[in-house]
C-alpha cells in the first residue's frame, strides 16, 4: 500500500486539520487500507476477477453518487484492463442485455444490499446460490459490498468536513 486512497481522492494530503483528525485513528486508517486491499486485491481473487471487482465498487458508487470514488474505481478497471463489459457493470444505467444469469443476479444483490439493505432477506441469499454462486463466492461478495458502502460513507463525512 504506497497511498491511502481516501487521502489521494479527497485531495486530503493539503489539509492538515483533516491530516490530524484522520491521525488520531491511525489505525482505523490503516485498517481501512487493508480492508481495500482485501477487497480490490486479494493475492487469489478467485471466481470475482480483479476487474470485475473494481467494475462493482464502481457501480456502488455511482449508486451513491460518489462521483470521485467511481473514477478512482474507472482507474482501478482500466489497469486491470477491463474489457466493454466491465464498463457495463460499473454503469448502474446500462442495461445487462445478454449478461449471464450469475452476473444478474450478482448486480441485482449489489443494487440490493447498496440501494435498500434492510429490504435484504435470506431468499436473496437464495438466488445468488441458485445462480451458481458458493459460500465462499457470497462472503466474497458479502466483502466487497460492505467495503465499498462503508468506504463511501467514510468519503462522505470527510467531504462533508473539507468542504465547510
Amino acid at each position: 500500500m504506497t497511498i491511502d486512497v481516501v487521502d489521494h481522492i479527497l485531495g486530503l494530503t493539503g489539509s492538515p486539520d483533516l491530516a490530524a483528525l484522520r491521525g488520531q485513528r491511525a489505525d482505523i486508517r490503516r485498517l481501512t487500507e487493508s480492508s481495500y486491499e482485501a477487497a480490490l486485491h486479494p493475492g487469489e481473487p478467485r471466481n470475482f476477477s480483479y476487474a470485475e471487482r473494481a467494475a462493482l465498487a464502481g457501480r456502488m458508487a455511482r449508486l451513491w453518487k460518489s462521483h470521485e470514488l467511481a473514477a478512482h474505481y474507472d482507474g482501478v478497471l482500466h489497469k486491470q484492463d477491463g474489457d466493454a463489459a466491465s464498463l457495463r457493470i460499473s454503469d448502474p444505467e446500462n442495461p445487462l442485455d445478454g449478461a449471464t444469469d450469475r452476473l444478474k443476479a450478482i448486480i441485482r444483490h449489489v443494487d440490493l444490499v447498496t440501494l435498500t439493505p434492510r429490504q435484504a432477506e435470506k431468499s436473496d441469499i437464495g438466488l445468488l446460490y441458485a445462480a451458481g454462486l458458493d459460500d465462499r463466492d457470497i462472503v466474497t461478495l458479502a466483502g466487497l459490498i460492505a467495503f465499498v458502502n462503508y468506504q463511501i460513507l467514510v468519503m462522505a463525512g470527510l467531504r462533508m468536513l473539507r468542504d465547510n
